[in-house]
């Protein structure tokens, strides 16, 4: 049973494959319409031959240790036919191949353009210019075989000629190449049919070129002159492979075959730090099956070590916020009515010599030093009390948005330096905060803290990162007090009063949700999900489009499936 069931599954795969188009992925991609005849016509136009991992140089007439580099690019080909100057073909107007050449298949004339972006270094270092010389090209291929879905055969680069004219540094500047001038040139040229009917091109040149250059009067290269023969792959179909950003954010935007596009095929996921990287991709429709790369955590607070194995509080950078509960006025309002205050304590700036009521001798521009009442540190600063302002009952519609600035000490309790984690108590020790001027509230006073009699104890976690750095979860249960008048004329006057509440505020606290798989994949396939855990407490999440066995969706793969398929295929056929 169990290997009628495998033959039953292969089965179905087969009719599921025959269904789905063929999609092509993966690296080198130049693609180029068939000409009518079962192959394509070369030069590839559109396709440009670059040199990924080497630069044309000039050596020979410069002094030791310097040298030019010219990362080169040869693009822009146009057919010459019978115009193109030393062809040795007998090209009709405007064409660039026929049959013939040195290694009986065909020959190929045409000009370009060769793109070299010009770097020196040693005694020209922060020389750079970028130049565009016209060059003529002939190349020879072997036999092919028009109509083959793979056609593989040799190329050779017979002459390669160019030079530069009224050039500023260069006044004279000529490269050459090619086996015709006796700088053997050889390479490979692949042909590959994709679905559409194109062909897919990739093909290079070993080729050894020769450059002759005296430098301009007055130029950078005045008194150089020289020529220097070496060689360079050049190459077109070359393309940066889909990999992931070297932050891993997402996946480099290459180019993929046909409209794909690079996509995240698995991610690492940090429970500690609520973060996730991208670890590999693939190309592929887009919006195809792919791993989730959620935006960061809001509510994470990620902190630099300084240097000694914890952090400088407070966390600049990271607001504290009260998600379940806002700042209340209640006292001196009518039955009813109150002003609900959403708060956000931000924009920490530390005063240090010049913060107002702070009990520590802080240095200037000091947010930290030992002591407080904890026994371990202290810290001193300004901020900003942010407040979204909403009036219910008497005053519905009321609202306002107001930015108080107000002065923090806080204390927190001995913890271990280089410690992977540091849990330690935190106490708000004083805050105060006043507005002025306002047209609504004539009095606005905040204050909090243990020292003013309103006891605001917290708790801080510091967790190290696999990066170095640190999350900061912390909280305070902040015992605050009120005070307010509202101005004449307001939709407050005549009200005021003083309210004591407890909020909690705190930041770095966050929800891990491991990132989950998005997107579709085309018929008969389902896309799956790869969950791995790693000994580093990480977890790695990969997505991919397999065959999906299961064609009526019932949960099991049987004859019925195999049926519904055969009848669906069958649909297809003419």
């Amino acid at each position: 049973m169990k290997i009628k069931m495998q033959i039953l599954i292969s089965a179905l795969v087969v009719i599921c494959n025959l269904l789905s188009p063929h999609i092509v992925s993966g690296g080198n991609y130049c693609e180029v319409p068939d000409n009518g005849t079962g192959t394509i016509t070369l030069p590839p136009i559109g396709c440009d031959f670059t040199s990924p991992d080497e630069v044309f140089m000039i050596i020979d007439g410069l002094p030791p240790g310097t040298t030019i580099e010219l990362e080169g690019t040869l693009m822009d080909f146009v057919c010459c036919g019978d115009t193109c100057s030393n062809c040795s073909l007998a090209l009709g107007s405007g064409e660039c191949e026929m049959a013939g050449g040195t290694l009986g298949g065909h020959g190929h004339c045409f000009d370009a353009t060769l793109d070299l972006i010009v770097t020196g270094t040693g005694d020209l270092e922060g020389f750079s210019r970028h130049l565009a010389v016209e060059v003529f090209c002939e190349v020879h291929t072997g036999p092919r075989n028009p109509g083959d879905p793979v056609q593989s055969f040799q190329s050779q680069v017979y002459r390669l000629q160019g030079e530069l004219f009224g050039d500023l540094d260069f006044c004279t500047f000529r490269i050459s190449g090619g086996t015709d001038l006796g700088l053997p040139s050889p390479g490979q040229t692949v042909l590959t049919e994709l679905p559409s009917g194109d062909f897919n091109v990739d093909s290079f040149f070993d080729i050894t070129y020769q450059i002759e250059f005296e430098g301009c009067p007055g130029s950078p290269l005045d008194g150089y002159a020289g020529t220097t023969t070496a060689t360079i792959r050049m190459e077109t179909g070359f393309l940066p492979e889909c990999a992931p950003k070297s932050d891993g954010s997402g996946c480099e935007p290459v180019q993929c075959p046909q409209e794909d596009v690079c996509q995240p095929k698995c991610v690492r996921y940090n429970p500690i730090s609520s973060q996730t990287t991208v670890i590999e991709c693939d190309c592929g429709p887009l919006n195809n099956c792919q791993a989730e790369v959620p935006d960061p955590d809001p509510l994470a607070c990620l902190q630099g070590d300084n240097g000694s194995g914890t952090v400088t509080l407070p966390p600049m950078g990271c607001d504290y916020i009260s998600p379940d509960e806002v700042f209340m006025i209640i006292d001196g309002l009518p039955p009813g009515t109150t002003i609900e205050m959403e708060g956000i304590l931000m924009d920490y700036i530390c005063c240090g010599d010049t913060c107002s009521n702070c009990s520590l001798a802080l240095g200037s521009g000091e947010c930290e030093m030992a002591g407080g009442t904890l026994g371990g540190n202290g810290h001193c600063f300004d901020a900003t009390l942010d407040l979204t302002v909403t009036g219910t009952g008497d005053l519905a519609g009321f609202s306002r948005h107001l930015a108080v600035p107000v002065f923090c000490e806080v204390h927190t309790g001995p913890r271990t330096p280089g410690d992977p984690v540091q849990s330690f108590q935190s106490q708000l020790y004083r805050l105060q905060g006043e507005l002025f001027g306002d047209p609504d509230f004539c009095e606005f006073r905040i204050s909090g803290g243990n020292d003013l009699g309103l006891p605001s104890p917290g708790q801080t976690v510091l967790t190290e990162l696999p990066s170095g750095d640190f999350n900061v979860d912390s909280f305070f249960d902040i015992t605050y007090q009120i005070e307010f008048e509202g101005c004449p004329g307001s939709p407050l006057d005549g009200y005021d009063g003083t309210t004591e509440d407890t909020i909690r505020m705190e930041t770095g606290r966050f929800t891990p949700v491991l990132p989950d798989c998005v997107g579709g994949c085309d018929t008969c396939e389902f896309c799956f999900k790869t969950i791995t855990e790693n000994q580093d407490g990480t977890t790695d999440v990969c997505c991919e489009c397999l065959p999906d066995a299961d064609f009526n969706d019932d949960g099991i793969v049987d004859l019925l499936d195999f049926a519904v398929f055969a009848k669906q295929w069958l649909s297809t056929r003419p």
